[in-house]
């Protein structure tokens, strides 16, 4: 039976860390290792990959041989990766937004090592490629939409939870709570929603590694406390998610918005910035309006479509559908 290890420095719950319990759940014929070197790692997530996989934390006396090992991240190892982990091919799947104008292949010891490497959109390997500026990686580049769960999240949607809900707008946002997920936009967006008098409810589900910045960005939103519900992480976001008007994601970049593929499943319109992967996901006022990333004053002419637009947005996605066939064959070409 082939070994597959993926190996990220530290684990804690968000996009690629669903993106890869979705991929081992469909893995099948394989024995798979979760294998991780930081202490602070989530102990609950790293459970929930144990009825798939193997789970390691890895030091510098570790030796481990495997087939295929796949690196999930650009953290730069705490360990020598290639002492402790023998292998026959390296695969990088990188959920990492590379910036414009960044050296793409300037960190060697990632790209060079990698036989594959993997990204999660178009735009991502655009992006990529227009940066590898001696050719290196050219060959070796794929594009795998991410795997996702759709019986999962249409099951949990429909666990009852009573929420409080505003007449007029409800918004949801799932993920991390950091700056670079736009919680500084969001705050913009919600004092014009308050300027223009529209009522409204706005739950932010997710929480920080570090709790420090997650204290001090909830404490930036005292000011609209009755507008706002910080839930913390929770196991399943998508019964909340369901029974809002819109999604809402204003991240300063996106490799691929995992939660808006999850919400559009959920015939739930979404409310993005213009990150350069959001014009793959969103078309823009038909299946959700999309926002600049640097003009936030200009959100303010966008607030009549955000309320009387809402039915017609979610009526749209009726027609939207997910499937993982071809990305499972994808995965399954490669390893």
């Amino acid at each position: 039976m082939k070994k597959i290890m993926f190996y990220r420095n530290l684990f804690y719950l968000g996009g690629t860390e669903i993106a890869i319990l979705n991929l081992i759940k469909n893995l099948n014929g394989y024995e798979i290792y979760i294998a991780y070197t930081d202490e602070s790692s989530d102990v609950e997530l790293l459970n929930r990959y144990k009825k798939y996989a193997k789970i390691v934390k890895l030091d510098d006396k570790s030796s481990y041989s495997v087939d295929t090992l796949i690196i999930t991240s650009l953290f730069k190892p705490n360990v020598d990766i290639n002492k402790v982990i023998k292998r026959n091919k390296t695969i990088l799947w990188t959920h990492y937004f590379v910036k414009q104008g960044t050296s793409f292949t300037s960190d060697e010891k990632f790209y060079d090592m990698a036989d594959e490497i993997v990204t999660v959109s178009e735009t991502s390997r655009k992006i990529i490629l227009d940066q590898d500026y001696e050719n290196k990686i050219d060959k070796k580049i794929n594009v795998i939409y991410n795997i996702i769960d759709t019986e999962e999240i249409i099951d949990k949607s429909e666990i009852e939870k009573k929420i409080e809900l505003s007449d007029q707008l409800n918004l949801v946002s799932v993920g991390r709570v950091c700056y670079e997920k736009g919680f500084k936009r969001q705050l913009e967006l919600a004092r014009l929603l308050k300027k223009n008098n529209i009522d409204f409810k706005w739950y932010i589900i997710g929480g920080n590694y570090s709790k420090e910045i997650e204290e001090e960005i909830i404490g930036e939103y005292n000011e609209l406390k009755d507008n706002f519900v910080f839930t913390g992480f929770l196991d399943n976001p998508f019964n909340i998610m369901k029974q809002c008007d819109y999604l809402v994601l204003l991240s300063d970049n996106e490799t691929w918005g995992l939660v808006i593929t999850e919400a559009k499943i959920l015939g739930v319109p979404c409310i993005v910035t213009d990150f350069d992967v959001a014009y793959e996901q969103i078309i823009d006022n038909k299946t959700g309006i999309i926002l600049s990333r640097d003009d936030v004053d200009s959100y303010e002419e966008k607030i009549p479509l955000i309320i009387n637009n809402k039915k017609i947005y979610k009526e749209n996605l009726k027609s939207f559908k997910w499937s993982n066939d071809l990305i499972i064959k994808k995965w399954e070409r490669i390893l």
